[in-house]
């Protein structure tokens, strides 16, 4: 007998791994699948660990976005009529393109001295460091560089943020604003050890967007949270939400989704939580399986 699912109103969609394949793109065939869904009336809810300044353009501009949630659930925007326009608001170079000013629906930042803390333990480590605020990514120029050039290896699709001449200078000033830090760690097997530090620290949530970066937001925030704090606000029951992912990051929103489904990629703990496993993964439209499975 075929699993039967309630209708789905709103679809929470992780990027990297999950709607994008490994080219940073969105294939036809799940475009397609996304444009009848929303034609239907499904709200579809980029759900990233991405600051809303590095939502890559093409996600933007798909059939049914105006709601993003951004940095693991620390913020949840509202775009607007101009979705694009909100993204390039938070360019470093914004002031040369169109823009539109988003509403900000939620914010959850971590407390004063938790950033400061969980800044000091990272520095402890070689890597590409980020602090993510009000929708920008800061970097200095090395953790620019090192990006860069881990961007290219994986056809990323990062925008040009601010660059800082001094990252500790910022944080002295700007530790009250943080929604999330993330290292992706130059030396990889000190991970393993640097999660055990981070997990026994209080008032942080930890988990790994991939193996070689640990990611840190305030305790209680994820994106299984802010799914449901969309969904609240526009009046769609929990049962009738969709989460969508593939990897630790994509947790929560798989576990308080009315219903969770999980990409062939996905690693094999995330496979386990779900109701519905792909046999496609994100270079072979396994999106568009999970919709054209449940009749979106």
């Amino acid at each position: 007998m075929s699993q039967t699912f309630p209708p789905v109103r709103l679809a929470a969609l992780d990027l990297d791994g999950t709607l994008l394949n490994h080219e940073g793109q969105v294939t036809p065939r799940t475009r397609a699948a996304l444009q009848a869904a929303s034609d239907r009336g499904v709200v579809i809810v980029p759900t990233t660990g991405r600051p809303l300044g590095n939502l890559p353009p093409v996600v933007a501009q798909l059939p049914g976005v105006r709601y993003a949630i951004t940095s693991n659930g620390a913020a949840v925007w509202d775009l607007g009529s101009d979705p694009l326009g909100a993204v390039y608001s938070r360019y470093a170079n914004a002031a040369e393109r169109q823009t539109s000013e988003p509403t900000c629906l939620l914010r959850r930042l971590m407390p004063v001295e938790t950033a400061r803390a969980a800044f000091d333990l990272f520095m402890e480590y070689p890597g590409g460091m980020g602090v993510f605020w009000n929708g920008y990514s800061v970097k200095d120029q090395a953790s620019v560089d090192f990006a860069a050039a881990r961007w290219a290896r994986l056809h990323s699709t990062e925008a040009r943020q601010p660059i800082l001449r001094d990252q500790s200078e910022w944080m002295s000033r700007h530790a009250h604003e943080v929604e999330k830090q993330c290292l992706f760690f130059a030396e990889q097997d000190q991970v393993p050890q640097a999660l055990a530090r981070f997990r026994a620290m209080p008032g942080v949530e930890v988990v790994q967007g991939s193996p070689e970066n640990i990611e840190v937001t305030a305790a209680g925030v994820d994106k299984g949270e802010a799914l449901l704090t969309l969904a609240d606000r526009l009046g769609i029951p929990r049962a009738q939400t969709l989460a969508v992912g593939d990897s630790e990051n994509d947790r929560a929103m798989l576990e308080k989704a009315g219903v969770a489904a999980v990409m062939a990629n996905g690693m094999p703990q995330i496979k386990a939580l779900a109701d519905l496993v792909t046999t496609a993964d994100c270079n072979h439209d396994g999106v568009a399986e999970v919709f054209e499975t449940l009749g979106l």
